[in-house]
């Protein structure tokens, strides 16, 4: 299984406009094969951060998602709504 969390810190009055953005993303995305759970998470301590963290398969899984259309778009999409670039961060989880 593979784990990803990818952070994302939106700028100042930009949080709403981002959330709405993810909404056909995230339901797209719960429909993929391999998908097991994909969820944006609001930071209690900092009300710009923000985290997907999304469960997969398998890494096969996860390149196909990062091909679709819909992840394409969501990218170009909320580029100028990030107050900086996405860290994310991928781990192996032996099952």
């Amino acid at each position: 299984m593979i784990i990803v969390t990818a952070m994302m810190h939106v700028r100042t009055g930009k949080k709403e406009a981002f959330i709405l953005e993810t909404k056909d993303l995230i339901s797209a995305t719960r429909k993929e094969e391999g998908c097991i759970n994909y969820d944006l998470l609001a930071n209690i301590e900092d009300e710009n951060a923000l985290v997907m963290l999304e469960r997969w398969k398998d890494n096969d899984s996860l390149k196909k998602h990062l091909k679709t259309d819909q992840f394409l778009q969501f990218e170009v999409a909320i580029e100028p709504l990030l107050a900086k670039g996405v860290d994310i961060k991928s781990y192996s989880v032996d099952d």
